[in-house]
């Protein structure tokens, strides 16, 4: 039989190493081991490391955006006022002009006489204007209210006062009027205001009857006298920035803007002490007042208190602390004005004291 080249002699094929094939086979199974132990271990290796970039990545991008926060952006001034407009209310109450406080009757904190009264009223309309100037530089003011809320002089209703003031309440009123209208000439030549409101309210001391009246009180009042004779001096001369509101009753009502106010000298308002001070009976005057004409804000005197209670603000005094404040144990206050500032869209947005005197005139007093 002829062979063919691709016959296979099996006889010459060597019988199989078992045992060689087992320890390979058993080299082999290790190996497998080894390998998925290593596949496993990867695997974990590689989700551990997943995690970690995907941790790394969200940390920087919490970074990108904080530092992103802080870049700085820059701002441009386009001019000196941003607002658009605003009006300065400046009160003028509690002068008290011919009455006389000896330091010795207010254990020094305090002196008073016809020539510091001088002096602490053009004080007043001098800084008044460099108040004013100065809130100019974040809003324009044009306009002025000049809120006169009475006890200009102090007058005779109390015996001692008979006694013991420089003036009578006649001469008083001769001398207020070449101060206030001395005042007045500097607001129309420095102030630039293209108009003037000048309330004009009485106060309780300057009456000519020793008990208070209601519905004729401006009939018997000096001050609303004066009040005539200034408002006819600048009438006369043909001044039309001034408008004068001279009316009989104790209340007087002024839009500013949309914010309705109220004026009157506070006498109106009973406080007998109390820890709370002048707060509760104000307020409780002023919400049985807004039942029948509510108003945003409300301005008075009387009290010799400098207080911004949101929405009233209660003036201070020119004559400072006094023998009958010690009586109704009122607390000592530096002798000041109030000029509160109402924008035209925000309101009132600040309350300032006008200091009519130097802090020599305090004997040491730091309120």
């Amino acid at each position: 039989m002829k062979k063919n080249k691709h016959t296979v002699d099996f006889a010459k094929i060597a019988e199989p190493n078992f045992e060689v094939l087992l320890k390979e086979n058993k080299k082999l199974k290790r190996s497998l081991g080894t390998y998925k132990t290593n596949n496993y271990v990867l695997k974990r290796t590689n989700q551990g490391l997943e995690e970690v970039i995907k941790d790394v990545k969200n940390r920087q991008k919490f970074m990108d955006a904080v530092e992103g926060s802080f870049v700085a952006k820059k701002l441009k001034i386009k001019g000196k006022s941003r607002g658009k407009e605003a009006t300065a209310i400046a009160c003028l109450s509690d002068i008290h002009c011919e009455e006389n406080v000896d330091p010795e009757t207010v254990n020094g904190i305090n002196e008073y006489n016809l020539k510091i009264a001088g002096k602490s009223l053009d004080t007043y309309f001098v800084k008044l204007l460099y108040l004013i100037k100065h809130e100019r530089e974040i809003v324009p003011i044009e306009n002025l209210v000049l809120a006169w809320l009475g006890d200009f002089i102090s007058g005779y209703i109390h015996e001692e006062l008979m006694e013991d003031n420089s003036l009578s309440p006649t001469q008083a009123c001769r001398w207020l009027l070449k101060h206030l209208c001395s005042g007045i000439d500097l607001l129309l030549e420095e102030g630039d205001f293209k108009q003037i409101t000048v309330i004009c309210k009485i106060g309780n001391h300057g009456r000519t009857t020793q008990k208070k009246r209601v519905s004729t009180a401006y009939k018997n009042s000096y001050e609303w006298l004066l009040y005539h004779f200034i408002a006819w001096h600048y009438q006369n001369k043909g001044e039309k920035r001034i408008k004068w509101v001279i009316e009989k009753g104790y209340h007087t009502y002024l839009d500013v803007y949309k914010f309705p106010c109220r004026f009157h000298h506070g006498d109106d308002m009973r406080y007998f002490g109390g820890v709370g001070g002048i707060t509760i009976p104000v307020n409780k005057a002023i919400a049985d007042w807004n039942k029948l004409r509510p108003v945003y804000l409300d301005f008075f005197g009387h009290f010799h208190t400098m207080l911004d209670l949101g929405n009233w603000v209660s003036n201070g005094s020119v004559i400072g602390h006094n023998a009958f404040g010690i009586k109704v144990k009122a607390k000592p206050e530096r002798p000041q004005q109030t000029l509160s500032i109402i924008d035209k869209e925000h309101g009132k947005t600040k309350t300032l004291p006008i200091f009519v005197r130097p802090a020599k005139f305090i004997h040491g007093f730091n309120g």
